[in-house]
């Protein structure tokens, strides 16, 4: 008996010791991998001029511009880029963060803000697709990365590296008060309060701490928000009263709104009305609907036990309502197709005990459609070929708006999850 209980201790130390030398992935998967990076490489390359993801940084530049034209004296809002209309739209605060940037040279910017960038996308993917992998039985560390070069398929993820955007980062501060909340920390909250400092969109998601009733964190973000703006005043306050007086309101500063990067309710709106303004009374109104939608779902999605829908159809909405949303806003869809992708692999839908095939279908279906659209840069390939928007009818006008009806259908329709033990 003792000897077959050696043997059995032996043959556990053989297995542990063999699994310690078995390589980080098999072949098979380095040549899945290897073939993901290809198609998704063959992509980007075929895809339209506009929307490919080499934009050599262009909002990294006018950031860097912007704040060293400050530097020298002059008005932050008066700094225009090489001659575009394009200068910083930002709150001022974000201006003092980029302070320290002109200590770099441009390329030694680029550089870190793009390692910056891509770890908080790293970090992002391996946070949001362990809990599948554990559940489903998805081997590690070969589903963190499978799903990187398919993150990176998506416009908005491709578009904010390629751009030199901030998105990437703004959704890693609000995403860390999920880890904050779960976890109990006093906190809580910091990371929306100096997302919505440096930008104002992530400001809804104080609205979305409260339907949860997240009253402590709500009121912590919005004690660094306010913080953050005072700080700012103290130490500028003539660029922090033009901005909230006087640029803040100048929309025309951020683009066109009827562009067809901008894929707001107030875009597609423009986009119909072209070549007549929209209305804003009917944008205020639509707005106001959707996101009182989103919040609603997203309140019951927390209920339910799912956090993720919940940020993720408050991340969706926020873009929706915004006057300007270009296409690199939109990186809270990856949020959005986990949770697709857990219910396709099986998880049921909050209210049912297990999933029904035609369900798990109808789930895949819905990841498909929003991986296969935001991944295309259709909208580029309608990009007011003629002089308006209307020119080519309908066959122009729905691919023109395919983003943004994508996205509503994901507001109106993201199921929550059943909760699960993980």
């Amino acid at each position: 008996m003792v000897d077959g209980e050696q043997a059995a201790g032996v043959d556990s130390t053989l297995q542990r010791a063999t699994a310690a030398r078995a390589p980080v992935l098999t072949l098979r998967q380095a040549g899945v991998l290897l073939g993901l990076v290809g198609l998704v490489t063959g992509i980007c390359l075929a895809l339209p001029a506009k929307s490919d993801p080499w934009h050599d940084f262009f909002d990294l530049r006018v950031y860097h511009g912007a704040v060293q034209w400050w530097l020298d004296g002059r008005p932050l809002y008066e700094f225009r880029y090489n001659a575009t209309p394009y200068g910083l739209t930002y709150p001022p605060f974000a201006g003092l963060l980029l302070v320290p940037s002109t200590l770099l040279s441009f390329p030694a910017m680029v550089v870190v803000h793009t390692v910056a960038s891509a770890t908080v996308l790293v970090l992002l993917v391996r946070w949001l697709i362990t809990p599948l992998a554990r559940r489903h039985g998805w081997a590690l560390p070969f589903a963190w990365l499978a799903a990187l070069p398919l993150a990176f398929l998506l416009e908005p993820v491709r578009e904010t590296l390629g751009f030199g955007q901030v998105n990437l980062l703004l959704a890693g501060l609000v995403l860390a008060d999920v880890v904050a909340l779960r976890r109990g920390w006093r906190w809580a909250g910091a990371g929306t309060g100096l997302a919505a400092a440096v930008k104002l969109t992530p400001a809804v998601f104080v609205l979305y701490l409260l339907v949860t009733r997240r009253l402590r964190a709500a009121g912590t973000a919005v004690a660094v928000a306010g913080a953050a703006t005072l700080v700012t005043f103290a130490v500028t306050p003539g660029t922090s009263w033009q901005f909230w007086t006087e640029t803040l309101w100048q929309t025309e500063r951020v683009g066109q709104v009827d562009k067809v990067a901008n894929q707001s309710l107030l875009g597609g709106l423009a986009r119909l009305a072209d070549p007549d303004e929209p209305s804003r009374a009917l944008w205020a109104v639509l707005a106001v609907v959707v996101l009182a939608v989103a919040l609603t779902r997203a309140a019951r999605a927390v209920r339910a036990g799912d956090e993720l829908a919940g940020i993720a159809l408050t991340g969706l909405a926020a873009c929706l309502v915004s006057p300007i949303s270009w296409t690199h806003h939109f990186v809270w869809l990856l949020p959005a197709c986990v949770v697709l992708l857990d219910l396709a692999a099986g998880r049921p839908r909050a209210g049912e005990v297990r999933r029904a095939a035609r369900a798990r279908w109808s789930a895949a279906a819905g990841l498909a459609a929003v991986v296969l659209i935001w991944s295309s840069s259709v909208v580029w390939a309608f990009d007011l070929r003629s002089p308006h928007h209307w020119d080519d009818g309908w066959a122009g006008m729905v691919p023109q708006n395919a983003y943004l009806l994508v996205t509503l259908a994901l507001v109106l329709l993201l199921p929550a999850r059943a909760p699960v033990r993980e």
